[in-house]
């Protein structure tokens, strides 16, 4: 496969894993925290130099940026390979949607627009595309997942894990069943 399709490859799947419902913040998806907070944001994804504190634009940022190299290694692409690298989130009103509402609250969902764009060492520009509706984080209608985030980062922790892999935090065995 030629580099072209598999940086192709490696947007797609960017997207697709950084807006699926592992995405979370405290067992809570992570979007919907954010839909308050933003017009427009710009993340560089090959900037590892990053905020640690726990709010949700920091974990957000994290995140994309974590996940963005996964895909890179997965791939097998050296990352001199790609040049610049940028995730835009842009937030837009759901036109013609109703409005849902629960004991007597509105809730008015967004549009949330996610363009990942990445420069190779030979100029080309490539870009993907990918959007999802967000409801503003409210616990009175979401489950919370039971998955378990780490108290230091809120990055999400897998079954058996005892050290953070995003800040390397260790965790006690018998938090939340781990």
């Amino acid at each position: 496969m030629s580099q072209r399709q598999i940086i192709k490859s490696v947007l797609h799947n960017f997207l697709e894993t950084y807006l699926s419902r592992y995405s979370d913040l405290d067992g809570y998806w992570l979007f919907g925290f954010l839909v308050e907070d933003i017009q427009q944001i710009r993340f560089n994804l090959l900037d590892m130099n990053f905020d640690t504190c726990n709010t949700p634009l920091a974990v957000a940022k994290r995140l994309a940026v974590r996940k963005f190299l996964e895909q890179i290694e997965k791939a097998e692409l050296s990352l001199s390979f790609v040049q610049e690298a940028y995730l835009d989130i842009i937030k837009t009103p759901v036109p013609d949607f109703e409005y849902a509402t629960y004991n007597g609250h509105f809730y008015f969902p967004h549009k949330l627009i996610f363009v990942v764009i990445a420069q190779t060492d030979k100029g080309e520009m490539y870009e993907r595309t990918s959007s999802i509706i967000v409801d503003p984080h409210d616990p009175r209608l979401e489950h919370r997942s039971s998955r378990i985030s780490c108290p230091n980062c809120r990055d999400t922790l897998h079954k058996g894990t005892i050290t953070c892999s995003n800040c390397g935090t260790q965790v006690h065995a018998s938090v939340g069943g781990i």
